[in-house]
């Protein structure tokens, strides 16, 4: 079973928004996260956005439903403190994750409410 194909990795990660909170969402994933947008490429949809995460993206769609209350995706940062620090200043709530050995790590929510993990490894 398992030597028929083997996974490569992740490409991408979709969180969704409702409409009217499409612009905020869009901005706080570049100006909270720094993530770089991308170019959406051609028969995709034109609302929402897409970044660069490291090697892999992020992908905003809008839809009105809400996201569940425990999905979530995780982002490995370089320096902890100071996208805590950034986050806090834009008034994000951060909320403290129960203790991993070897990592730092805290959830947050966009404005949409999809539930972002931040870590880094010690």
């Amino acid at each position: 079973m398992g030597d028929e194909f083997k996974v490569l990795g992740v490409n991408h990660v979709t969180v969704t928004a409702p409409e009217d909170l499409e612009k905020e969402t869009v901005e706080w994933y570049e100006a909270c996260l720094g993530l770089e947008t991308i170019d959406k490429p051609e028969g995709t949809a034109s609302r929402g956005g897409w970044f660069r995460a490291g090697d892999q993206e992020v992908h905003v769609s809008i839809d009105q439903h809400n996201p569940h209350h425990a999905a979530h995706f995780a982002i490995v940062v370089s320096d902890f403190d100071h996208v805590v620090s950034k986050l806090r200043e834009a008034n994000c709530h951060i909320e403290q994750a129960s203790p991993i050995p070897g990592r730092k790590r805290c959830f947050t929510r966009d404005p949409a409410g999809n539930r972002v993990e931040l870590m880094a490894y010690a």
